[in-house]
Parts: C-alpha cells; structure tokens; sequence
C-alpha cells in the first residue's frame, strides 16, 4: 500500500493566473503562510506570454485598460511596467479605412461621420460621463444603444465600439453597466499596452508575492479540495499527496472550480457556474518581418465583429523593424459557428488593413475560441452584482476569485478585485487565526 504524504500550509491558493497571484500577494503581506498551486509549468493563465525568435505572443488580444481596480492593486504592490499608448485608429467601413480617433479633434477630422452624426456623438459623450452605470445594469447594451443613438451610421460605430469593449458580439444579452463604465473609463484613462507582454505584470506578481514569503508550486496539478462538515480541509494533488489547510482559495475558472470542489458533493457551484455566459473571441497573432502598411496600425471595423491592433508599434513585443498584429473576432456565445471561417474573417481584416502581410510573415498563432471572460456581465442578471461573490454558500473557509467572480470591474479589474476582496474576507472571517489557536501556535 502506497503511504499519503501529506503537509500543511495557512492558506492554499489554486491558480497562477492575475487573480491567484495577487490573492497571495496581500494574504503573505498579511503575515499569512501561502502556497500557490498552478497546473500550468509556467504562471499567468490567460496573461501567460509565449516568446518566439525575440516576437512576445500574448494569449489572445490583451490591452490593460486603466483607472479601474488592477491599476489600483498595481500601485500598493508596487509593480512598475512600462508601457505605450495606442493611437492612429482606423475605422473600417465598406471596404475602406478612415482615420478615426475617438477625442474629440479626431471627431471633427473625420469621414466615417457626418456633421450631424458628429455632433451626436459629441453630446453623447457629455451624456455618458454623466451617467449612472448602476442605474443601466438590467439594461442590455443594444437596448441602450437603440434608446439613446438615433442616427444609423453614429448606431453603427457605437455598435463596433461595445463589441471590442466587451469581447463579444452578444449586445443583447450584455449588460449596459459595462459599456457605460468602460467607456467612462476610457474617456478619463489612456489604454496601456505592456512592453514585454503580460508576462511583465506576471513576473511583477510572483516577485511580490515571494518577497512577502508566498510559496508558489509550478507544474502542480490539484486533483480535488478536500471538504469535509462543511468546511475546506485543504487539496489533495494529482500524485496522491494531501495538502492542509485552514482556508482555500480557488482562483480558477469557473468550470475547474466546479470540479475541484465536486458537483455532487457541493452542487451549489454548479448552480453558480451553470448561470453564467462566458466570452469567447477568435484570435490571430501575425509576428511579420515588417508591418506593411505603418501609418495603419489599430483598425476598428464597422461592418462585423473585428478590431485589429498592431501592438509592436506602441510596446516593446517584437525584434526591432519587425512586427506583431493582434487580430481578434468577438463571437456570440449562443451560436458555436466555424473555426475555419472566424480565421478565414481574420486573414480577409489583415488583407484589408495591411495588403502584403502575407509575403512577410514569420509565425500565426490562432486560436479559435479562446475564452476572454470567465463571465460577462449580462442584464439578465443585473451586470456587475450578478456574478458570485467571493464566498461559497455552505463552505466556510473556501473562498472564490477571478475575472467571474464580484461586482467590481471587468476582465483583469475583476480578477485582481475580486482576489483582493476574497482576501479581506478570508483574514476578516478569521479561519486562519482561529486554526492557530486551534493548533497551539497563537497564545
């Protein structure tokens, strides 16, 4: 009989992505004993960055949209990045691009728009600073927009413009709360993309979170949470050894969380996870020996779900003179479609925006239905407030974090919120002081 080894830590925390990392990062500032366990030989998850030939490939189309939570989580651990900012947008419309930036001198330079469409938009933007996203959670975005944006072509642009703001082309099921923020956000705060991909802000993580004494396990593949009179006694891993533990964080996806925890055994995770609607894009990466058309390097279209981002020309991604295009289409999560023909959209938007592309590549890297989102904020379910919070019912000390989780932000802003808060929560509910007391340790 083989023997189970086992060992025992303050807190587990399952995941290496944004929201696990920054999870460790305040428990260890806490004075917390932390172990981190990530399936993946490397961190990061979705934020992960492959490198090819000195070409930094992100995993799908990643911009760092700021002033929201992660800038603020950025800043008390100290994690510097340096950065650029995209500008040179173009709007791509029957065929044709024009110079389109969305501040108001670009407005005004224009063809995309008419005088009166221009105007529109104008007061539309005074509108949208003023406005209460709260007040629009259980309002879709299309309601929204079809209420508030009269002229077609102006309906058209806005259209183009939530879509790449939400990662997805379901604007009827996407709660307006997200876009009428977004765009507040954006009109206050510039879009950084990262000088050596995402895997700067990875590094920038783990290095906080082990200076402050977390213990990070790689290549680490957790089986199960072991649950017992309703409460987390820890993790057991794939080769049969128990972890213990007084609390557990669980900074997965949705679905893995589900089956850690075990949906027979605690179906409630199932109810949470089977409620949400999750964002899938179809994503091409181009590395090329040069961009082909310079001059050209973000292109919104308006004709169809697709945005397409020449980051090498703001961030440091690419070996110099070369470049790397991100081109991304947002599906619907109701209707599957086909790979083949999201790719084959792709190719036809760099055609467009950057004829020759072809005869200068150096590597693709497609990916047809990468998830974006854990789960989109939807009006059904009344937008930020909808999702799980960071406890789970019945399972004290067992604790949830990630971009699905919490009713603060979006993408990365929820992911790192929802981590701080599941921490607050765990060392404010007290399980970790209590099981030192338990275990004699604390006077």
């Amino acid at each position: 009989m083989t023997e189970t080894r086992s060992s025992q830590a303050d807190v587990v925390v399952i995941g290496g992505g944004m929201a696990g990392l920054t999870a460790a990062c305040y428990l260890a500032r806490a004075g917390e004993g932390v172990t981190l366990f990530e399936k993946a030989p490397y961190l990061g998850g979705r934020a992960a960055t492959r490198e090819y030939n000195g070409f930094l490939f992100n995993r799908g189309g990643h911009a760092l949209y700021t002033g929201g939570a992660a800038s603020r989580v950025f800043e008390e651990l100290g994690i510097a990045y340096d950065y650029g900012i995209p500008k040179g947008t173009f709007a791509l419309q029957g065929g044709k691009p024009s110079p389109f930036s969305p501040d108001p001198l670009g407005i005004l330079r224009t063809d995309v728009l008419d005088a009166g469409d221009k105007l529109a938009l104008v007061r539309l933007f005074v509108a949208l600073g003023a406005a209460k996203p709260r007040a629009l959670a259980k309002t879709s975005i299309q309601e929204w927009l079809d209420l508030k944006v009269r002229r077609p072509r102006l309906r058209r642009l806005m259209m183009a413009l939530a879509r790449t703001f939400v990662y997805s082309a379901a604007l009827d099921l996407v709660s307006a709360e997200l876009f009428v923020e977004k765009v507040q956000l954006s009109l206050r705060h510039l879009v950084h993309y990262i000088d050596g991909g995402w895997r700067t802000l990875v590094d920038g993580l783990r290095a906080a979170a082990e200076r402050a004494g977390a213990r990070i396990v790689g290549d680490a593949h957790v089986d199960s949470v072991e649950l017992g009179d309703g409460h987390a006694r820890g993790i057991r891993l794939r080769d049969g050894s128990l972890v213990g533990a007084s609390a557990v964080v669980l900074a997965t996806g949705p679905r893995d969380a589900a089956k850690l925890v075990g949906e027979l055994e605690h179906p409630a995770i199932r109810r949470i996870v089977d409620g949400l609607t999750s964002a899938r894009i179809a994503c091409l990466d181009v590395a090329l020996e040069r961009l082909p058309v310079p001059d050209r390097p973000v292109v919104q279209d308006l004709d169809g779900p697709r945005f397409m981002s020449a980051q090498s020309v703001y961030s440091r991604v690419a070996p110099k003179g070369a470049a790397l295009i991100i081109a991304f289409k947002q599906l619907d999560p109701r209707y599957p479609g086909d790979p083949r023909e999201d790719e084959r959209d792709l190719e036809d938007l760099l055609d467009t925006a950057q004829p020759g592309w072809r005869g200068v590549l150096v590597k693709r890297q497609y990916l047809p239905r990468i998830e974006a989102v854990g789960a989109l904020p939807t009006a059904r379910e009344g937008g930020f407030a909808g999702r799980p919070g960071p406890r789970v019912l019945g399972l004290d000390n067992l604790y949830l974090a990630g971009d699905w989780v919490g009713p603060e932000g979006f993408l990365v802003d929820a992911s790192m919120a929802s981590a701080e808060r599941a921490a607050q929560l765990m060392l404010q509910d007290g399980w970790l002081s209590r099981e030192k007391v338990a275990a004699g340790s604390v006077g």
